[in-house]
Order: structure tokens, then C-alpha cells, then sequence
């Protein structure tokens, strides 16, 4: 029997001898691994949707009435070219006016007789790239020649800009304490499965099994036990995130409430975590936990 089949076996024969606690231990590990998994989720929904806000914002550039084809070519070209600046989008006046009646839907006789005296003048609707450049951005198109005026809300903006850098703090936040949290339950109770095995322990030392001998099938055991559950709270997170995204688009775009990301562009960062994380807490936990019985 070559060394790899013999931890493999003996990892394998140290979880089906301990089934109650084995059992008990992975139910937590699945546990810790399935708020993991909701705040990965959280996370990148939130994400999604602050971003989707920032490419909304923009600025609007109204348009001199003296200009020629040529010079909203020209104007077109140059906001382009500025950086922070996304895709650039020419209304002429008729399109002004029908986005005013789209506007006053229900009361479009307000309007009547107006698209023939061009009180809308043709503008550019600037979209960013960068949000972060808006400020700039709005100075260089002010600064080109043809353009009247601009209409931008700052105060919007900024606000996008302060609650994206507070949600990515507060979420990357939580994010840490829910990790080390859940490395110190879990080695705790994976100190729990190896107490129960110290008998063992002191035996395979007092017949001359060196620290590292020792140590190896409880390391393959803990790794079993990690990517097991691993597996489990991947099969069952993504289950249940099916189903929520299953029914609640309609219901979340009726009451404006953020979209949900399809799970098709999520499942291979959960999946990568758990693995990592439940072949990481397996092994460390189950290193550090034999530490106090292999002191010489």
C-alpha cells in the first residue's frame, strides 16, 4: 500500500469511526459556508447594481442654434475624444420635443403648437465611462465651442459616487469579520473531532510515529471534510438562488427594487470559494488543532 492510499484510507476510516461528530462538524462547516455564500451573492449583486446607477449618470449639452451639421459633427467628435466620456448620443429638436411629450403623458396639449417655434434646442446626452471623471468631463464639454449650456446633476452624482465606496467598504467589511469568524468556529470544532482521537494520537508517538506521520491523515480528513461540505452548500445555495431568481425579477422591477445578476455569472466564484475555503479551514483547522498533542 503506497503512503498516499494509506492517509487517504486512514482519513477516510478516522470520519466513518467518528460518524456522530463527523457529521455534527460538517453541519457547521456547511452552515458557516452557507452565510458565506449569501454575502459572495450580496455582494455582487449590490456591486452590479451600483454600477448599472453609474453608467446611467451623465450630462446633458445643449446645442447653439447657429450650428451647422458640420460644427455637431465636429462637437460630437470632441466630446468623444475626452476622457471619463462613455458614448455620446445627438438629439436634434424634433427628438427634444417628442421626449417633452413623453414627459407630460396625459397632458401633451400643453405642449401643442410648440414644435414649430424650437423652444427645444438639440442637444448631446454624454454618458461616463468613469464616473469618477464627471467633474472633468463637464468642464471640457463647457469649454467646447458651439455648446450653450450643460445640464448635470452634481448632487446626484456625488451621492452615487459616496454610497459606492460606503457599500464597497461596508460589504468588504463584513466580508473579513465573516471570515475569520467562521475559521475560528470551524477549527474549534474541528478541535472537537480530533479530541476525541488523542488516544490515538499518543499511541502512534509512543511507538515512534514522527509529528509529520501523525499529522498527515487528520490533515486528509479535515480536507475530506471541507470539500464535502464544500459541495453540499454549493448544491444547496445554488438551489435556493435559482429559485429566488426565478421569482423575483418581476416582482423586484415592479416595486423598483435592484435586478438579480442570472446565476450562470456567479456559480464559478462561489464554487472556487468553497473549494479553497473548505480545502483551507479542513487543513489548517485540523493542522493547528493537533499542535497541543504532538508538543514533545
Amino acid at each position: 500500500m503506497t503512503t498516499q492510499t494509506y492517509l487517504i484510507k486512514e482519513g477516510y476510516e478516522n470520519l466513518r469511526k467518528h460518524g456522530s461528530k463527523t457529521l455534527s462538524t460538517m453541519l457547521i462547516i456547511c452552515a458557516t459556508m452557507l452565510v458565506i455564500g449569501i454575502f459572495i451573492l450580496l455582494f455582487q449583486n449590490v456591486n452590479r447594481n451600483v454600477e448599472i446607477v453609474k453608467i446611467e449618470q451623465g450630462l446633458q449639452a445643449f446645442i447653439e442654434d447657429t450650428a451647422t451639421d458640420e460644427d455637431i459633427e465636429y462637437m460630437k467628435d470632441e466630446i468623444l475624444n475626452i476622457s471619463g466620456v462613455d458614448s455620446v448620443n445627438y438629439l436634434n429638436k424634433q427628438q427634444a420635443y417628442d421626449d417633452a411629450k413623453s414627459a407630460f403623458e396625459g397632458m401633451e396639449y400643453f405642449l401643442d403648437g410648440l414644435e414649430n417655434v424650437n423652444v427645444f434646442p438639440a442637444s448631446f446626452v454624454v454618458k461616463f465611462s468613469n464616473i469618477e471623471l464627471s467633474e472633468s468631463v463637464k468642464k471640457s464639454v463647457e469649454e467646447i465651442e458651439g455648446i450653450s449650456k450643460i445640464k448635470y446633476n452634481s448632487d446626484t452624482i456625488e451621492a452615487v459616487i459616496s454610497i459606492s465606496r460606503i457599500a464597497n467598504v461596508f460589504l468588504l467589511g463584513i466580508g473579513a469579520v465573516l471570515l475569520v469568524v467562521s475559521i475560528f468556529i470551524i477549527s474549534n470544532t474541528i478541535k472537537l473531532a480530533v479530541y476525541s482521537n488523542k488516544r490515538e494520537v499518543f499511541i502512534m508517538r509512543y511507538i515512534g510515529a514522527t509529528n509529520k506521520f501523525i499529522r498527515k491523515p487528520f490533515i486528509v480528513e479535515g480536507a475530506i471534510m471541507g470539500l464535502v461540505s464544500a459541495i453540499i452548500s454549493f448544491i444547496i445555495i445554488s438551489l435556493v438562488y435559482v429559485v429566488i431568481y426565478a421569482r423575483l425579477p418581476q416582482f423586484g422591477s415592479s416595486l423598483g427594487v435592484f435586478g438579480f445578476l442570472p446565476y450562470s455569472k456567479l456559480w464559478y466564484q462561489v464554487l472556487a470559494t468553497y473549494v479553497i475555503l473548505g480545502l483551507f479551514i479542513g487543513t489548517f483547522g485540523s493542522s493547528i488543532s493537533l499542535k497541543k498533542y504532538l508538543k514533545v
